[in-house]
């Protein structure tokens, strides 16, 4: 593969340092564009990205908001990238319905400017919608690309759909514009900026700290990737370099939340315990063979390889995990977090 030059919205964030480490490995250049509003701790993060690759100069840290346009266009032109990957939106459903305008100013209308952005500077663009707008289905299916989207239950939701209509009608405008949009499973597994909160992570804490896991509606399904997995999908796009669909599924397992803590259960030996609905609405399954069959795709990880390097990172670091109060773990408030998670 060529060497190429990655732009990152969120590039400090979950995704977007994962995929920065293993660009660096692979010998790419990478400017991470972050606001940091999650209070990272840029130097642990950067050190974790670039440990064991001694050309650190094939990185660039930009610390900046994505509403800042003036900031971020003339950081693209400056680095001048043969693809920008945008990252740098809310991803959690709390973060959206706590703050209705603040989510409409990054989710939206500073999401436009980077699809305006890369399509006047001829930018291929990757950009991450989400297979919780699938929502909740009622019978079981594996929900495909072209399917009826419901109307969204929340603002997280809500906004991805605009952007997919937004870059739909940038596509139908200007056929030439390059951009793919990615419909993810739930990511989980390990990240230079973890995110504990994500449903297997989250249930892999709970086993640990508290040799139980606690869960709302046990025959309620989920879609879900390890992030290693997700990010070699899209290094399968790149080394193609082209795509025929503009929406694509990406996922590997479709189980039940309680077949999610059995495979816990499996490798820590931890109870399960069911609880009252927690007002989580998802029910879903998606397909995948779109995605998997045009670019040759298929995860490598099985669900409890990738529990198990969870659980082993989690002993290993509970009492750091804890006693910093998950500091740069979370995408909701602490208070929140400790009302589910105990």
């Amino acid at each position: 593969m060529k060497k190429e030059r990655f732009f990152i919205t969120g590039g400090l964030g979950y995704i977007g340092s994962s995929f920065a480490r293993e660009a660096l490995k692979r010998g790419h250049e990478v400017c991470l564009y972050d606001s940091l509003i999650y209070e990272q701790n840029r130097q642990r993060i950067l050190d974790e990205i670039t440990e064991g690759n001694p050309k650190r100069s094939d990185l660039q840290l930009i610390i900046g908001d994505t509403r800042n346009y003036a900031l971020l266009e003339s950081s693209v032109k400056q680095f001048q990238p043969s693809y920008f990957m945008h990252w740098g939106d809310f991803s959690s459903v709390y973060s959206c319905n706590h703050n209705p305008a603040l989510t409409n100013d990054v989710c939206y209308e500073a999401t436009t400017h980077v699809v305006d952005i890369c399509q006047q500077l001829k930018i291929p663009l990757f950009y991450n919608s989400s297979s919780s707008v699938y929502g909740n289905q009622p019978i079981s299916q594996k929900m495909t690309e072209t399917d009826p989207i419901p109307e969204p239950t929340d603002l997280y939701c809500l906004n991805k759909l605009k952007i997919e209509k937004y870059i739909k009608e940038k596509k139908a405008s200007d056929p030439d514009f390059k951009v793919i949009v990615f419909r993810p499973a739930t990511v989980f597994g390990l990240s230079p900026r973890f995110r504990i909160e994500l449903l297997p992570n989250h249930f892999s804490y709970m086993a640990i700290a508290n040799k139980v896991v606690t869960v709302a509606d046990l025959n309620a399904y989920r879609a879900a990737i390890d992030i290693n997995d997700l990010i070699a999908g899209y290094f399968k796009v790149i080394e193609k370099g082209s795509w025929q669909h503009l929406i694509y599924n990406i996922g590997q397992h479709n189980i039940s939340k309680l077949e999610f803590a059995l495979g816990i259960q499996v490798v820590t030996g931890c109870k399960i315990v069911t609880i009252p609905d927690i007002g989580d609405l998802r029910n879903l399954q998606i397909n995948c063979d779109l995605f998997d069959q045009e670019f040759g795709f298929k995860p490598a990880l099985s669900y409890q390889e990738s529990v198990k390097r969870i659980g082993d990172w989690i002993s290993g670091n509970l009492e750091m995990i804890e006693g910093s109060n998950y500091s740069e773990m979370l995408n909701m408030p602490l208070s929140n977090w400790l009302r589910i998670c105990k």
